[in-house]
């Protein structure tokens, strides 16, 4: 039998992050809980989890867990990860990890105190592309990293003016596309560059109202943004999120002293002396995600390659790529400097 699972949260919990545990070999998803009433039992009975909770504490109490995936808002995060630690359970967390840097470090406490596993769901590492662009900068092939420079453009205006105003777009919940985007691309400029020492930007409201429970409500979060840093070991970036770009894909522009790297899209490319010229870089293989439905085809890949790496952590091997609360800590630490 595998690791045995339960998630909280019918949502990203239950469309991602589900139907990977219930593939993946090294896991036995038992349980899912949410807050709506009924709704885990609907998502459970789909999806042929055995048991379903209206009551995230009774799943932790009554269902044997050995690890919790907490896919709930972030508000809620501090107090769910704190509840299974202290019950013995080791916890993987979505992002953001939570409202703040105080509840990040307090979540750590817990967990060192408890000697339990706290992982925190940074899952676009494991991209290809992104490993790609972290095997050439340990090989050295672009020399001092100078400058970088990200655009992660999305056309996805229209979609989210017509959203419901959920806890996405409330500021005080732990909502916005900082947290929800600008959080993966902090991560993984601290996984390719070390820590970014200062930074300064701007959040951006574009959208001030949505379609509330009953009628219009003001939106708090931010739906873009835009910041400049400084790498403590050197080197500086600049980097937005645009959700109202049209015909454009993102791109990242990384300058080093003995070469360019560009992506684009799925593409990587690396132009190097003496001919100067881009170059296509071959990517690691994504695994066969067919057999899963199409709508989230595009997060399988690097989510199943965490839950593995996950696993091996769990019986004791060490894994180095493997996102933990450290470095949930520095990348909240950005977020919480951003937001003031």
């Amino acid at each position: 039998m595998g690791i045995r699972v339960g998630i909280i949260g019918t949502g990203y919990g239950a469309r991602v992050h589900a139907p990977v545990l219930l593939k993946h070999p090294d896991y036995e998803l038992v349980a899912l809980s949410g807050v709506r009433p009924g709704r885990a039992r609907a998502e459970a009975e789909r999806l042929s989890i055995p048991q379903a909770f209206d009551d995230w504490k009774k799943m932790i109490e009554e269902s044997a867990l050995e690890m919790v995936v907490i896919a709930s808002e972030p508000m809620v995060h501090a107090d769910m990860t704190t509840a299974s630690l202290e019950a013995g359970v080791h916890v993987l967390c979505e992002k953001p990890p939570a409202l703040n840097l105080a509840e990040v470090k307090a979540m750590k406490r817990v967990a060192d105190v408890k000697d339990r596993h706290l992982f925190i769901n940074f899952e676009w590492r494991y991209l290809p592309e992104r490993q790609a662009i972290k095997r050439l900068l340990e090989e050295g092939s672009l020399g001092d990293v100078i400058h970088v420079h990200w655009r992660e453009a999305r056309g996805m205006l229209d979609r989210i003016r017509e959203a419901e105003n959920t806890w996405l777009w409330k500021a005080e919940r732990g909502g916005g596309m900082l947290g929800a985007i600008g959080s993966h691309m902090i991560d993984a400029l601290h996984h390719w560059f070390g820590d970014l020492e200062t930074v300064q930007g701007q959040l951006v409201r574009q959208i001030k109202t949505r379609r509330g429970e009953h009628g219009p409500e003001e939106s708090t979060a931010d739906d873009s943004f835009m910041f400049l840093g400084m790498f403590q070991k050197g080197g500086t970036c600049s980097a937005q999120f645009i959700s109202s770009a049209i015909g454009v894909e993102p791109r990242l522009e990384i300058f080093g002293t003995k070469g360019t790297l560009v992506l684009e899209g799925n593409l990587l490319r690396i132009a190097t002396p003496p001919s100067a010229e881009f170059k296509d870089v071959e990517l690691p293989k994504r695994m066969d995600e067919s057999g899963f439905p199409a709508a989230i085809q595009a997060y399988i890949h690097p989510q199943w390659t965490l839950y593995t790496e996950l696993a091996r952590a769990l019986v004791g091997e060490k894994r180095d790529s493997l996102p933990d609360f450290d470095d949930a800590i520095r990348v909240q630490s950005v977020l919480d400097q951003l937001r003031k």
